[in-house]
């Protein structure tokens, strides 16, 4: 439909004689992130606008049009860009009389994917363009199979999964303090934690600032043969208070929340496929039926990691234990190993805010949880802690 409404245009609108411009919005943000597997431009502009592009194809360039709408910066927000990532080299908005045009010049011929996310509470109407990295599935893909390689060696594979990314920036809290950020940041302190645990060997999902679809996290996890998933977060509540402190662990739960508040935890954490454009999926009842019952057997163990991980958070008398709990989140929803997402501290608390933006804090929030996992496998008869290392280096397989 948007290639025949580009031909209409055409035709309508000769070169010699183009319409002027009837309308304006404003740029709020022109940003990029860059993903092993693809490199994703966002515009944010203050209102809704029809545009005109394909909707995906294969190009060294793309131009998004926006007929009879003109584009002003707002606040300074530049109208250009270098991005100069091996994908993307350059962006830049321009404004002919006939209507603006979003202009993206990649590094190589490469597929492209256009469309649009709906504004919300805090996220203006944006135009997003995700441009895949060449060869770059087979990258990830590799690294994959290295860290499932481990397994011949006898290692226990921990799948750490940083929550948020890019797009996604999670919840907010005092001191310009994000929870993409802090999570990233507990969460490679935690692979060096678990490095020096002769026997074991962590593996991020996400080493950067981008985005990664939730199903994506686990199903990566799953490739990597891991024997174990945990997604690291910050709690956050409706109302920046005091009142709301501590730390939490999730396990799946198939009957529903623990309380409401779990269930309202979930929620949030469950729209950030919305939030990065991933639209909702039907689960097959049959698929889930039977998933449903090989699920079931990880629940308890997923109950005793979530309960080892939580033991050594208590080690930090800074923050309230607020117990086990249990909620649907999709992110622990893989049926080939216990996972569970540990909501470290209230990220909009501002005293807890202020501790998970330290970088002290960070590493004893990592060794905490390290301390957790190998109570764990040692609670199973792994048989890990013991011998030499072996690992291959203090930052682990990313």
């Amino acid at each position: 439909m948007k290639r025949l409404a580009l031909i209409v245009a055409l035709c309508v609108v000769p070169h010699a004689a183009a319409a002027a411009t009837t309308s304006s919005v404003q740029l709020k943000g022109l940003r990029s992130w860059s993903s092993p597997q693809n490199t994703r431009v966002v515009f944010d502009l203050s209102g809704v606008v029809a545009y005109v592009s394909p909707d995906s194809g294969t190009s060294s360039s793309l131009v998004v049009s926006v007929p009879g709408v003109g584009i002003t910066s707002f606040d300074g927000v530049p109208m250009a860009i270098g991005v100069h990532d091996t994908v993307v080299d350059s962006v830049w908005v321009d404004t002919p009389p006939e209507g603006a045009q979003l202009h993206l010049v990649f590094s190589a011929s490469t597929q492209f994917q256009v469309f649009a996310l709906a504004g919300d509470e805090d996220k203006p109407y944006r135009i997003v363009v995700d441009i895949t990295r060449p060869g770059g599935r087979a990258q990830v893909e590799q690294r994959l199979q290295r860290i499932a390689h481990l397994k011949q060696d006898r290692k226990r594979i921990v799948a750490v999964d940083a929550g948020h990314g890019g797009e996604d920036v999670g919840a907010r809290g005092p001191y310009g303090v994000l929870e993409k950020n802090v999570t990233l940041a507990i969460a490679r302190a935690l692979i060096r934690e678990l490095n020096q645990i002769p026997g074991v060997q962590g593996a991020l999902t996400r080493d950067g600032d981008y985005f990664i679809p939730l199903q994506s996290r686990y199903r990566m996890a799953e490739k990597m043969k891991a024997d174990v998933f945990i997604s690291i977060h910050a709690n956050s509540s409706p109302r920046r208070s005091r009142k709301n402190r501590g730390s939490e662990v999730y396990f799946l739960s198939l009957r529903g929340a623990s309380d409401q508040f779990a269930n309202d935890i979930a929620d949030v954490e469950n729209a950030a496929d919305l939030v990065g454009g991933v639209p909702p999926h039907a689960e097959d009842d049959l698929v889930s039926i039977l998933y449903d019952v090989k699920r079931s057997s990880q629940l308890q163990s997923s109950q005793v990691l979530a309960e080892n991980i939580l033991d050594g958070m208590a080690a930090d008398r800074r923050l309230e234990s607020r117990g086990v709990k249990q909620a649907a989140f999709v992110v622990l929803k893989s049926v080939e190993f216990p996972s569970v997402l540990v909501e470290t501290a209230f990220i909009n608390n501002p005293n807890e805010a202020r501790l998970l933006r330290d970088p002290k804090f960070q590493k004893q929030m990592a060794e905490e949880i390290a301390a957790g996992v190998k109570a764990y496998f040692t609670r199973l008869g792994v048989g890990v802690g013991h011998g030499s290392a072996g690992n291959e280096g203090s930052g682990g397989l990313r």
